[in-house]
Order: structure tokens, then C-alpha cells, then sequence
């Protein structure tokens, strides 16, 4: 469900994995996403995605759901063992899925002085300057079109007088909202422009019809996670990228 809401700008399928590349820019849209059989053995399907990648100058990445701990091994699991077997190194970073029922069970906070909250179809200037992809200002050219390959999508922010306090991506797509690119004026964080962007972009989604949403968030975020509990988020699974050797 959560492909459908941040693709890749090339996506094709071998067997019951989809494999996603954009250029690069995010693990989510440039990583094989094993959601079933590869209709090959393994070893064959390594290969594939190994030369898959490599032909587009990307190294091979395979994004692995795994079970929240002490919840069984999953589906997964073999495949993650199977990984190990292999050589294939794990990404650090590894990151939560959370879930949600809208409208959310906790109201946003408020707003500073003079502060609107607005919901474009397109990202203006504005907003993408204050996206910061790996924290850095960098625009990879695939950027703007991953940002707009859900079915549908608004670009939330949050606007006074002195620029855009915070921002957030709505998607929507398969009956659920997503929330990416959640980020807050450094100068402004601690002052609940977290959780007011958050309440906001749940809002749109819930005013659009939609009744689940879901976000990812790194494991080691324990400021995002403790937020997003707050709103009453529930852990669905974590996941990690598994990278080929040299």
C-alpha cells in the first residue's frame, strides 16, 4: 500500500517484487520491495535485481519488512536470513511504520500570531526550501516528480509574515493518507508546529473522505516517534534496506 505513495520514476515487476529506481533520491523509490514469490530462485532473483540497478547506476538495495519485535519472524524473515547468507549489508537507519484512524483521537495545537495553514496541489518555492532532503538543499532531479507520483497528493504548510514555519506531503492513494516530508523551521521546533502540522494534514485527509493513514518514521527518532504517539499512532511493522556487496 505504501509503494502507491512515493514512487519510483521507473518501476517494473519480477515475479511478486516490485523494483522501484528514481535516480537515487530516497531508499523508498530506489529499492526492491519483496512482497511475495520472484517467481525465480533467489539466487536468480538477486542476480536480476543486482544487474537491474546496476544498469541504471544505482546500487541494488532491497527494502525488507520485518515484524515488530517479539511478534514472530514474518513472511520476511527467511528472506532477511537469506540476505545475511549472501553477504548483502544492512543500511543503517532502519525505520518504523505507524498507522492511524482519522479524524485523529487529538486536536492540533495551536498556531503562532498571524500563522495560516495552507494545502497546494503543487509545492512552491517556499516550500520546497524548507524540504531538506538529507538535510542538505540538494534538488535531485528526479525530486519533484516523486514527490507528485501518488494518485493524489496536497502540500501542506503552515505560513506567517517571516516565511513557512513548517511543512508536510499529503498522498493519497488505495483508500489510505501519507505523511512524508514532515519538517520544521529549526529556529521554530519545541513549539508545537509538529504536532500542528500533523493535525493539519490528518485533517485534509479526513475532509477528503479518508479514514486510515500511515507514516514512516527512522526507529532512533524518538522526539518524531513520541509526537506521533501523542496523535495516537499505533506501530503496523519496521522495515531496513539490505544493500549488495561491492
Amino acid at each position: 500500500m505504501a509503494a502507491a505513495h512515493w514512487r519510483g520514476t521507473e518501476e517494473e515487476w519480477l515475479g511478486e517484487w516490485l523494483l522501484r529506481a528514481a535516480g537515487g533520491f530516497t531508499g523508498r523509490a530506489n529499492s526492491a520491495l519483496p512482497l511475495g514469490d520472484p517467481g525465480v530462485p533467489l539466487d536468480e532473483a538477486l542476480d536480476y535485481v543486482t544487474g537491474w540497478y546496476g544498469a541504471r547506476g544505482l546500487p541494488a538495495m532491497i527494502s525488507v519488512p520485518l515484524p515488530l519485535p517479539l511478534a514472530g519472524e514474518g513472511p520476511a524473515a527467511g528472506l532477511d536470513a537469506g540476505l545475511t547468507d549472501r553477504g548483502w549489508g544492512t543500511r543503517p537507519r532502519s525505520a518504523f511504520v505507524m498507522v492511524a484512524d482519522l479524524p485523529l483521537a487529538v486536536a492540533g495545537g495551536g498556531l503562532p500570531a498571524g500563522a495560516v495553514v495552507a494545502a497546494d496541489a503543487d509545492p512552491d518555492e517556499a516550500w520546497l526550501a524548507r524540504y531538506h532532503y538529507r538535510g542538505t538543499d540538494t534538488r535531485p532531479p528526479a525530486m519533484r516528480e516523486v514527490l507528485a507520483s501518488a494518485r493524489e497528493q496536497a502540500f501542506m504548510s503552515i505560513r506567517a509574515e517571516s516565511g513557512v514555519l513548517a511543512i508536510a506531503r499529503l498522498s493519497i492513494a488505495g483508500g489510505w493518507a501519507g505523511l512524508t516530508a514532515v519538517e520544521v523551521d529549526p529556529d521554530r521546533r519545541r513549539a508545537g508546529l509538529g504536532l500542528a502540522i500533523t493535525a493539519a494534514a490528518c485533517a485534509e485527509a479526513a475532509e477528503r473522505g479518508v479514514r486510515r493513514v500511515f507514516l514512516q518514521v527512522e526507529v532512533g527518532n524518538a522526539g518524531a516517534r513520541a509526537l506521533y504517539e501523542r496523535c495516537r499512532f499505533r506501530y503496523a511493522h519496521r522495515y531496513h534496506y539490505r544493500t549488495g556487496p561491492a
